[in-house]
């Protein structure tokens, strides 16, 4: 927190969590880079929207990425994965922006919270990176003022969230357009690598010098995948009836496994019929 103003900002950082769910799938680096964002960004909006439940960060598209998908709890799990183009070669993906990667895409933004109705929001890509498409989105829908950068690597993702909250210490509409403007050009001047680089109460000195920042505890994140029995047989139910009938008279157990973490189940025609009894729930 800016102690002197109302701006407020998060900073994340994956490394474990980020290569225990990208290294078993062999994406090509621009993929895995792309992926590490959108986890980072996923959970920097998670934190700014303050809500228990999950919030899902996802891009369709048509180009050599089909399928982004980011996904962070108020607990601090997350998951997330990416469906390319078939039979694409790695150098398919090299020098290509977001609007590229994701021709003709659309960006949402999901949040389902306990005790309210999910809520749905369609982000433009209106910008090459996925930071300039998310600032937008804050400008444009919300009215908040926000610096987000974001940077990856195959191995560690990172991300940093600066907004400014509605006016309470600075009631000063010019004031508090200057100020703004003053942090916005400081936090302009950081770049992915330093990001990366520095310890948070380094890298919030370096930039804001003159500022009194108050810094508030880590709290942790994990690879958690909330794949079940009972996610996969509504993935499987699905498909329909006639699908289903179809794929039980060919195999009396189908095995499915999980895209996130690999876990693999093995569901027959009893214990789809006794899930579905129980009550299923969508993967």
């Amino acid at each position: 927190m800016f102690v002197d103003a109302d701006v407020r900002g998060n900073i994340v950082r994956l490394q474990d969590s980020f290569t225990g769910m990208t290294g078993p799938h062999g994406y090509p680096l621009e993929v895995q880079v792309l992926l590490g964002e959108f986890l980072a960004a996923a959970l920097l909006l998670s934190d700014t929207i303050k809500f228990e439940g999950r919030l899902t960060l996802q891009a369709n598209g048509q180009g050599n990425i089909r399928l982004l998908m980011a996904e962070a709890t108020h607990e601090g799990d997350v998951r997330g994965i990416a469906q390319l183009e078939e039979d694409v070669p790695a150098s398919a993906f090299a020098d290509k922006n977001l609007q590229q990667l994701l021709s003709g895409g659309t960006l949402t933004v999901t949040v389902e919270a306990r005790g309210r109705d999910r809520y749905q929001s369609i982000v433009p890509l209106v910008g090459d990176t996925l930071a300039e498409c998310l600032e937008s989105y804050f400008q444009q829908s919300e009215q908040l003022n926000t610096f987000i950068r974001l940077s990856a690597t195959s191995t560690q993702a990172t991300g940093m969230l600066i907004q400014q909250l509605p006016a309470q210490i600075e009631q000063d509409l010019a004031q508090r357009k200057d100020r703004w403007e003053t942090i916005h050009i400081l936090a302009g001047t950081l770049t992915g690598a330093e990001l990366m680089r520095e310890t948070n109460a380094a890298l919030l000195r370096h930039l804001f010098a003159e500022e009194k920042i108050q810094l508030f505890a880590d709290t942790s994140v994990r690879f958690q995948c909330s794949c079940s029995e009972q996610r996969m047989a509504g993935a499987l139910i699905s498909l329909g009836e006639a699908e289903l009938a179809s794929l039980f008279e060919e195999h009396n157990t189908l095995e499915l496994t999980c895209e996130f973490c690999g876990v693999l189940y093995h569901i027959d025609d009893k214990k789809l019929t006794q899930l579905a009894t129980e009550g299923v729930k969508p993967h």
